[in-house]
């Protein structure tokens, strides 16, 4: 059914061009007779009724020029109306008064200050007088004692006090070296006096540290004592364990 379709959709398109091109030619063809038996028709027309014209003389008139007068046209007068000058308007001067110049601000450097050691006393304890004993005289009891009294003495620091306080000051040096200004409080601007309270152990170590002020400053000043530490505990001119504040 298909192939059946499209074979007379083929056929009938041909056929239809055929037609039209045989029109074409035809209207070609008699347009181009047609033109030819004009063309004859014409040429027959023109030979019958050719006249020879007789040429007749041609009067020479002389050209006046006139000339005309240019027409002048009066201008209308007009009145110009007076122009009034308006007086200009005079603002009246605004004085503005100077503006306080701001201070220029001074940002002050804030170190903070050096933690001074103090060494706090120790309670005095009072020694209670025991009864002496009669005393039993034996000879190996003295040369005992007397041994014990040498080495009690060779183990006893020299507590001069130049010596303690110099002991001291390199422990508050070596604090000061590792003191850090925390960063917030730079940009703040903040300041304050920190109380910082340790104990040196026998083993030249720290411990029981514990810092009083702004809280901003603990942790840098508690950072600061355990740099400082360990200390030589051997040739301390102080008895340790030692409290300072």
């Amino acid at each position: 059914m298909l192939k059946h379709r499209h074979f007379i959709s083929y056929f009938s398109t041909t056929l239809m061009y055929l037609l039209m091109a045989g029109i074409y030619f035809y209207a070609q063809n008699n347009t181009f007779v047609a033109a030819q038996k004009t063309e004859e028709k014409v040429m027959r027309m023109v030979l019958s009724a050719f006249v020879p014209e007789v040429a007749t003389p041609v009067e020479q008139v002389e050209q006046v020029e006139e000339l005309e007068e240019p027409i002048v046209e009066e201008e209308p007068v007009v009145e110009e109306e007076p122009v009034i000058e308006e007086k200009p308007l005079v603002e009246p001067e605004i004085i503005k008064e100077p503006l306080p110049e701001k201070e220029p601000e001074v940002t002050e450097e804030i170190i903070p200050e050096p933690i001074v050691l103090k060494e706090i006393p120790k309670p005095i304890v009072k020694e209670v007088k025991k009864k002496p004993k009669p005393k039993k005289k034996t000879k190996k009891k003295k040369v005992k004692k007397k041994q014990q009294s040498q080495k009690a003495s060779a183990r006893r620091p020299n507590n001069s006090p130049a010596e303690k306080n110099q002991f001291l000051a390199n422990i508050r040096d070596k604090i000061n070296k590792h003191k850090s200004y925390p960063r917030i409080a730079k940009k703040r601007g903040m300041q304050g006096k920190i109380k910082v309270k340790f104990t040196i152990l026998s083993s030249g170590k720290v411990g029981n540290i514990s810092v009083s002020g702004p809280k901003v400053f603990h942790n840098s000043a508690r950072n600061a004592v355990k740099s400082a530490f360990p200390v030589n505990a051997k040739n301390a001119p102080i008895s340790l364990p030692k409290s300072i504040n």
